[in-house]
């Protein structure tokens, strides 16, 4: 008896296993091809999605392991891969869950950069004049070119306004995996990309409450009323967070608990919905409550106990920038496209590249700067977002200007981990 149960087991074993691979497969099967929503609910469709997209997280980090690829371009690529426009149907139906989780991977990175920065090496002189520098360059370049080719006075406004955006995740993640985030241009990069949210947000402001053509009281209000509660915001989540750290969250433990930590995360919530809330993107937030956290002796335990919330939301944010991607509008406007996306990235180098010159940085980390701060991502997919639901874009235009968004951060990637493989050479 004892002998069969030897023999018995182990295929028993096998095949349980077998017939669990089975059905697994058949029901990724029924749920990918099956076609509606009849086959599959929405609701179980979603643990479908969240599982699809972590196991495409770990399939990026193994080429990165492997084949010492950037895994935000492996994660950008994925996310092209699964679009629409290369599938032929919709493998993520609730992109509203999928909305959420990478709001939050962008969140969560950004206010772990902030973890590892200083207040004062954001807002310093150099990151102004890069800040400053990158916004007036592609917008003139922009509103020059668009105009030159016959683009209505609005459309013009609207790309110039998306190409003085910068979107700092992808360079954010590319530096943090080449070991790189103390170095100054990469302080420079961070810091001066929060300045520009700041005031790319204000040249949105302007640009959705100016006449057609002409600069009227009426436009300079909501500009005046955004940048008071910036500033509000700013220097008062500064004091806030000061007295916070001090008085609730370094108490007398010697260890971060659970209830500290929780706090900690309610400080990131509540900076990253005052900002949303006031106009500001939720990352701005994200990132001041970062900054704010550092001051605190728990810091270092912070960041290590938002390492498996960033390991979950993380790659899910740079999949959906992929995902975003419409191959068909991008070989219907091929030559437009390729045209603003040149002027994109030169614009970009050469304004921020100044502004890194004129600030005694050497002409290598000058040149990583301005492509570090290359790409457009997000921030300027919401600028065109807005301009198609005033109804001031069409859907050709705001093709375009999503598009050259997409590409120039597709582009960084590979460009910016070439030139940070030749660092210590310069």
């Amino acid at each position: 008896m004892e002998e069969l149960k030897k023999r018995v087991y182990p295929f028993a074993v096998i095949s349980v296993f077998l017939l669990f691979i089975v059905l697994v497969l058949s029901i990724f099967r029924t749920t990918i091809f099956g076609g509606s929503a009849e086959v599959v609910s929405e609701e179980k469709y979603m643990f479908f999605e969240i599982t699809l997209l972590l196991l495409l997280a770990i399939l990026a980090d193994l080429v990165f392991t492997h084949f010492k690829q950037p895994s935000v371009m492996i994660l950008l690529i994925l996310g092209i891969l699964m679009s629409k426009g290369v599938l032929g149907f919709d493998i993520i139906r609730d992109e509203k869950l999928i909305s959420i989780f990478a709001q939050l991977g962008a969140i969560f990175l950004l206010f772990k950069v902030g973890l590892h920065s200083h207040l004062t090496k954001v807002f310093s002189r150099e990151n102004l004049i890069v800040a400053i520098l990158g916004i007036i360059v592609p917008f003139v370049s922009g509103y020059l070119y668009a105009s030159a080719t016959g683009g209505s006075f609005i459309y013009s406004m609207f790309l110039a306004a998306a190409l003085t955006a910068t979107s700092v995740g992808v360079t954010v993640a590319i530096l943090r995996e080449a070991g790189m985030l103390q170095k100054k241009f990469a302080e420079v990069i961070i810091g001066a990309a929060v300045i520009d949210d700041i005031l790319g947000l204000l040249v949105l402001v302007f640009i959705t409450n100016i006449p057609a053509g002409a600069i009227a009281l009426s436009s300079i209000l909501p500009l005046a009323k955004v940048a008071g509660l910036a500033a509000v915001f700013l220097f008062g989540g500064v004091v806030f967070g000061r007295a916070f750290v001090r008085i609730i969250l370094d108490t007398d433990e010697k260890t971060l608990d659970n209830r500290a930590f929780l706090l900690a995360l309610s400080l990131l919530f509540i900076y990253a919905y005052v900002a949303e809330y006031i106009g500001l993107s939720s990352i701005v937030g994200a990132f001041l409550a970062g900054v704010m956290l550092n001051y605190s002796r728990h810091s270092n335990e912070i960041t290590e106990k938002i390492y498996s919330l960033e390991a979950i939301f993380v790659p899910v944010f740079f999949i959906s920038l992929g995902m975003l991607v419409d191959i068909g509008s991008i070989l219907l406007f091929l030559v437009p496209i390729a045209i603003i996306s040149v002027i994109a990235i030169i614009s970009k180098v050469v304004g921020c590249g100044i502004g890194a010159f004129l600030s005694r940085l050497s002409t290598y980390d000058a040149a990583l700067i301005g492509v570090g701060m290359t790409p457009r991502g997000e921030v300027a997919l919401i600028i065109a977002l807005i301009g198609l639901s005033k109804g001031v874009l069409t859907g050709p235009e705001y093709s375009i200007i999503s598009a050259m968004a997409l590409v120039t951060t597709i582009i960084t990637p590979p460009v910016l981990s070439f030139m940070l493989k030749r660092v210590n050479q310069y």
